[in-house]
């Protein structure tokens, strides 16, 4: 059986997997990863430590091929400010994908 801890650290979050059944063979094995979440202002360790426990914990997320798929990812604050070449940036962003959504129409 597989087992999945957290715990809190100073600087983040310890993720701890252990099986007892390795390949069937009987053994155990323990891994540990450290997510640190400071200094981080992507929040980059955050989004990669949610998408390694989804895989872990075996969660079916959907595909780009169905209706509807999870997707985890950063936005920007309601209240935030972008600077021009940011706002420039996702405009290009939003762009493409007006013209991805467009093609599909024809």
């Amino acid at each position: 059986m597989i087992t999945i801890s957290i715990e809190p650290a100073d600087n983040g979050v310890i993720k701890y997997i252990a099986d007892d059944n390795i390949n069937g063979g009987g053994e155990e094995h323990v891994s540990r990863v450290v997510y640190d979440l400071e200094d981080d202002p992507e929040r980059i360790s955050l989004v990669n430590f949610i998408q390694d426990l989804i895989l872990d914990l075996g969660l079916e997320t959907g595909t780009e091929l169905d209706q509807h798929m999870l997707n985890v990812k950063t936005e920007w604050g309601i209240k935030y400010n972008p600077s021009v070449r940011e706002t420039k940036e996702r405009i290009k962003q939003l762009e493409a994908e007006i013209e991805r959504l467009s093609v599909q129409l024809k």
